[in-house]
């Protein structure tokens, strides 16, 4: 009798420590998993056909701290357990965010690509992802300190990073003007070395009614180098057919201050995306010409299904 009774209370006492643990934070788990067809036309004599597969996990954990505060962990893995973003977040109420992290929490690159799409952006299958000729690059993709608050309506953010010694910090505002119409703007400067530096400045508007959204961004990349600045801007318009069905249509110019280069790129986007529940099928078509201002055409048809848990 007297075992069962401790036996008894040492599972109660178990049984209140983990209950008392689980309210001072929660744990989820989420996932993607997408299959894909890509057919991609790199120059006139040069196409590929293939079958691709892409998975992530993601976890996430929060918990609340005595004086309110909250603080929240993301770790998320891609394929054959490759870690793609990690993070630690204090969310510190009316005097913001501050956070740690490896991927966009402030400054410029939370709002990098505000263009409407229809499922990617038109240069994101093609070409040299973040590259400023794709779109706004957070500059170094390594840890940073960033910072966001919301003020008056506006949401203001800042990051800053120190990787190989080469500091980067940038700034970023956006608000809303009234009713569907949003307006920001953002700045950066990325050290790469001693004697090399770009400054990077960015401004968008939106505006949605409806099913409808439209916009607009141009981003500014000055470089020490000698005539390697450029300037490219995009727009892009995406319809909410019904709760299910959208399309989308992007478009985006690059100029190059180099005078060998007298070609603007170009990258054109098409998508169509369907979602049911968990599941969505997407088609994309995306075109660039002109390559790093270099004469030549790409395309890349993918077909995408994609089941999120």
């Amino acid at each position: 009798m007297t075992n069962f009774k401790k036996i008894g209370l040492t599972a109660l006492a178990g049984t209140l420590a983990a209950t008392a643990y689980a309210q001072a934070g929660a744990l989820s788990v989420s996932g993607t998993a997408r299959m894909e067809y890509q057919s991609t036309q790199a120059s006139a004599t040069a196409k590929a056909d293939s079958f691709a597969q892409n998975t992530t996990i993601s976890f996430t954990g929060s918990g609340e701290l005595d004086n309110g505060m909250t603080v929240s962990y993301l770790q998320a893995q891609a394929g054959s357990n490759v870690l793609t973003s990690q993070g630690v977040t204090l969310d510190m109420g009316d005097m913001g965010s501050v956070a740690i992290t490896n991927y966009n929490f402030g400054g410029i690159g939370i709002i990098q690509d505000k263009v409407p799409n229809g499922g990617e952006q038109p240069w994101d299958d093609l070409g040299t992802h973040g590259a400023p000729e794709q779109g706004v690059a957070a500059p170094h993709a390594g840890n940073r300190l960033g910072y966001k608050t919301t003020m008056g309506g506006a949401t203001v953010s800042a990051s800053m990073d120190y990787q190989q010694n080469s500091p980067t910090t940038s700034l970023a505002v956006s608000m809303p003007l009234m009713e569907g119409l949003e307006i920001g703007a953002g700045i950066a400067t990325d050290q790469d070395s001693a004697t090399t530096e770009q400054d990077i400045e960015t401004m968008y508007v939106k505006y949605s009614m409806g099913g409808i959204s439209v916009g607009y961004q141009v981003t500014d990349v000055e470089r020490t180098a000698a005539n390697s600045d450029i300037e490219r801007t995009a727009y892009g318009i995406s319809f909410a057919v019904n709760d299910n069905l959208s399309v989308g249509y992007g478009v985006s110019d690059t100029e190059f201050e180099d005078s060998s280069l007298t070609l603007d790129e170009e990258n054109t986007g098409i998508g169509i995306a369907y979602t049911s529940g968990g599941m969505k099928l997407g088609i994309i078509n995306n075109t660039k010409d002109n390559a790093g201002g270099t004469a030549g055409e790409q395309e890349m048809t993918e077909f995408q299904l994609t089941f999120a848990f």
